[in-house]
């Protein structure tokens, strides 16, 4: 309760653009909370109109709340940064302002098309009927012309500065800002123009003993083989897998030591919800879906045919190909796991020619490498390694690059620990 009172403290506080002290503020909504049986967003309203705000501050949002596409926004917020470009539109030139924004919840940059306020580096400021869009795989706050922006008192607004520090296998997207300390494994350099600026881009994977990452580097040199600490860091999606991104916000410091990269597996529930870039997992097979075994595919595109008309490209000569769709479970989750051509060649031990004279031989019957595999691997223990994305629809989904068989040895360790932890 104390917390929730507090942050209703803190968002009132704001909405009446620190003219009023915390103290009293805290004691009128006490009093309300006491006296009347409301919820906290209607005791919001009521103590902001008793002190004499604008009601319609308590719809204030929060920058670390926000997604992409939504309208009609109000924030109170610090600027960070400012910038401005000059651009011609219709033979018309006009000046647009770009920077970084922040409040208690986080950071996010901004585009202003038109100021009806000059504003300047560590302004407090409100602005009304805002909008926001994906700029960069992250949301991005668009002041436009029906936007209205309005002076606040010096350092009314609260900014959140500091970095959660995390691990590689911690991180998810929207966290907010973080510190990571990781070692460059590999890195390219690319030069770009964004919005009529030249910018350097740096990309690669970022890694530590608990795991690997994407990462982005924004006019920030990286080379790889050194170790880095990055603070002000924020994670994105990229193809389903995180991405660290260092914009303007962060500071990369270089760490004179090493780091010992994973070697050992992550429990498949931490991938819920964001992936993974080369992450071990063990587990059982404990299903083989339909769409495995032999299959064909249409020569153009790739597509998987039922018969010899490919959907883009018409009638076609099919072309054979072999793979395997199980789902593996480690007792914290389960993912679905694509072997390829070759990882199923070598997992079956047979080649994809000789799969196809076993069709010919069962009377075009391609159930019958369904059958194998299904025979051989079904309740096999396995290890793999791979790219794990997340689908929102479909969950998680494992591109295996490596698989290997777990040694006896290992697996009779864990089944007398797993009889020990039982009590057994």
């Amino acid at each position: 309760m104390e917390e929730d009172v507090d942050a209703v403290v803190e968002s009132i506080y704001t909405a009446l653009g620190g003219k009023v002290d915390k103290e009293k503020i805290k004691e009128e909504v006490l009093n309300a909370v006491k006296h009347y049986r409301i919820d906290m967003r209607e005791i919001k309203r009521f103590v902001i109109q008793k002190l004499g705000g604008d009601v319609s501050s308590a719809e204030l949002r929060r920058l670390g709340d926000l997604l992409p596409g939504e309208g009609r926004i109000t924030l109170r917020v610090k600027i960070l940064s400012i910038n401005s470009k000059e651009y011609e539109i219709d033979g018309t030139k006009r000046i647009m302002h770009y920077g970084l924004m922040g409040d208690e919840s986080g950071v996010l940059p901004f585009t202003a098309w038109t100021l009806d306020t000059e504003l300047k580096k560590g302004d407090c400021v409100e602005i009304k009927n805002a909008y926001t869009k994906e700029w960069q795989d992250r949301v991005k706050v668009v002041i436009g012309q029906n936007t209205r922006v309005s002076l606040l008192p010096p350092n009314s607004v609260k900014v959140k500065s500091s970095s959660k520090k995390a691990k590689i296998v911690e991180l998810y997207p929207r966290m907010g800002l973080v510190e990571v300390v990781g070692k460059v494994i590999s890195v390219d350099k690319r030069n770009i123009t964004v919005e009529g600026v030249p910018r350097e881009v740096y990309s690669g994977v970022l890694a530590d003993e608990t795991g690997e990452i994407l990462f982005t580097s924004w006019d920030g040199e990286v080379k790889e083989g050194e170790v880095i600490r990055v603070s002000g860091a924020y994670v994105s999606t990229y193809r389903g897998m995180p991405q660290l991104v260092f914009d303007s916000r962060s500071q990369i410091k270089r760490e004179d030591m090493d780091i010992e990269i994973k070697t050992t597996p992550v429990d498949i529930e931490s991938l819920e919800g964001k992936g993974g870039l080369n992450v071990l997992i063990e587990g059982v097979i404990i299903d083989i879906r339909d769409g495995s075994g032999l299959i064909y595919r249409c020569p153009e595109c790739g597509r998987v045919l039922n018969g010899t008309t490919c959907s883009v490209h018409g009638r076609v000569n099919p072309k054979p190909d072999l793979r395997i769709k199980a789902i593996v479970d480690d007792g914290t989750g389960a993912v679905l796991c694509l072997f390829n051509r070759e990882l199923t060649e070598k997992i079956m031990g047979f080649s994809l020619s000789e799969a196809v004279e076993k069709v010919k031989a069962n009377m075009g019957n391609t159930s019958v490498i369904m059958d194998e595999i299904e025979e051989k691997l079904i309740a096999s223990p396995i290890i793999l390694r791979g790219n794990v994305v997340n689908d929102d629809k479909y969950g998680l989904k494992m591109f295996v690059n490596s698989f290997e068989k777990p040694k006896l040895d290992d697996i009779s360790a864990k089944a007398e620990k797993l009889l020990e932890e039982m009590g057994w």
